[in-house]
């Protein structure tokens, strides 16, 4: 028992194997935390109301694609900057780089909504402009967590998670049941996202005391987010584009069945991912102070090569339990291919790693390779999609491409080392 709890204190206290077990517990708290947040918002709102909240949600993650390249390139930036000095002012900098661009997104959104009330159909108007503050306290929120994830400090970076989606759950419930409908919902995201960027900025106020000093140079910062926004929309299509293409080509019916694959299969993109996550700071920090990074990129790829195997092979063989339990009998016909959708994801995780690593020590014109990636799984799909296992077979077929021509330039650039 001793040397059990001494192994654990050892795992903890490593940045790497402790970072990625507090993101790993932390971020799959989070991701149920929002299954529940949406569970109660179905629940009690109704189909009319959560589809406004589903539209809503889903206009925050085209924003978010835009946050994924500003957050890289504010974790990469100050994972690897010289000294405190450094540190403290780039801190400084991306705090009021995020306010101001906040404030810019959140003002067309303002000056937008008359027609997103009259091109979405919301049913209670005000929606619609409570859609501008949301936007900016969660960009600024999220700056600050990425800073946060610069600074390696895994721990407070999930503490911020963790009381944005415990106050969102409390407050929904309470707004809903109070009759506020989606007004409800909308509010108690955007308190939540309120609270949550208060303890991130209390975590940080020891680094946003004092003055800016010499603006950091913004060209090769912008050079690089492009990169990462480049590679993020990439990403983005290939474990979207397949369901937007499935239901143009099949039935209500198969894309439903289709979708309910997806959601399961994500599950081992998504809960793999905290692993990549913590590498990408600590390569990067490794990377710029000349240190030996490679063992912690392989321990990753081992890391999440086990995950998916697990994930793989518990739908291989637990295929009907596993729809049964989140969807029903009405999608059970989609058995039978569910771990061929969690082998798509698993190539698609193992893509994601390789790529985040290199754009971790600066090689960023390895993303051109993702997008071709992604376009070819569009072409794929669109003259071979016969059947649902098809569809899934050129999102296999694509993503094992990428995969191959990520490993071959890893030989290639560092074979050697």
């Amino acid at each position: 028992m001793k040397k059990a709890i001494i192994l654990f204190k050892k795992i903890i206290n490593n940045p790497f194997l402790g970072g990625s077990l507090i993101m790993l517990v932390g971020s799959n708290l989070f991701n149920f935390g929002q299954f529940v947040y949406h569970f109660l918002a179905g629940r009690f709102l109704g189909k009319v109301y959560y589809g406004d909240l589903a539209v809503i949600i889903s206009i925050l993650g085209i924003v978010g694609i835009i946050q994924l390249a500003l957050g890289l390139t504010v974790i990469k930036y100050v994972a690897t900057a010289k000294d405190k000095r450094e540190t403290k002012n780039l801190i400084k900098w991306f705090d009021f780089w995020s306010i101001w661009l906040g404030l810019f997104i959140s003002m067309i959104f303002l000056i937008s909504a008359p027609f997103l009330n009259k091109f979405l159909n919301f049913h209670q108007p005000i929606v619609a402009y409570l859609l501008s503050p949301l936007i900016f306290f969660f960009m600024v929120t999220t700056i600050g967590r990425s800073i946060l994830q610069g600074l390696l400090q895994f721990k407070k970076y999930v503490s911020s998670l963790m009381v944005e989606v415990v106050i969102k759950i409390i407050l929904t419930l309470i707004f809903v049941l109070l009759g506020w409908a989606i007004l409800g919902a909308m509010t108690a995201f955007l308190l939540s996202v309120i609270c949550a960027l208060f303890i991130t900025r209390k975590f940080l106020a020891e680094n946003l005391l004092g003055k800016r000093e010499n603006r950091p140079a913004i060209r090769p910062m912008f050079r690089y987010s492009s990169a990462v926004f480049t590679q993020g929309l990439a990403l983005t299509s290939m474990y979207s584009m397949d369901l937007l293409l499935v239901k143009h080509f099949f039935s209500g019916a198969e894309a439903g069945i289709y979708a309910s694959l997806a959601i399961l299969g994500r599950v081992v993109f998504f809960g793999a991912s905290p692993i990549t996550n913590v590498m990408f700071p600590i390569v990067a920090k490794r990377f710029a102070a000349k240190e030996q990074y490679l063992k912690i990129f392989l321990i990753s790829l081992f890391l999440i090569s086990i995950f998916s195997l697990f994930i793989v092979g518990f739908y291989f063989y637990f295929p009907q339990l596993s729809i049964l339990v989140l969807f029903g009998k009405e999608y059970i016909e989609g058995a039978s291919i569910l771990w061929l959708f969690a082998v798509f994801m698993s190539l698609l995780s193992l893509a994601m790693l390789f790529t985040q690593f290199f754009l971790s020590v600066g090689k960023t014109k390895i993303v051109s390779v993702f997008v071709t990636a992604a376009l070819l799984q569009v072409i794929l799909i669109w003259f071979n999609h016969e059947s649902l296992i098809k569809v899934i077979q050129m999102g296999i077929l694509s993503a094992a491409l990428l995969d191959l021509c990520l490993i071959v330039y890893f030989i290639y650039a560092f074979g050697n080392r």
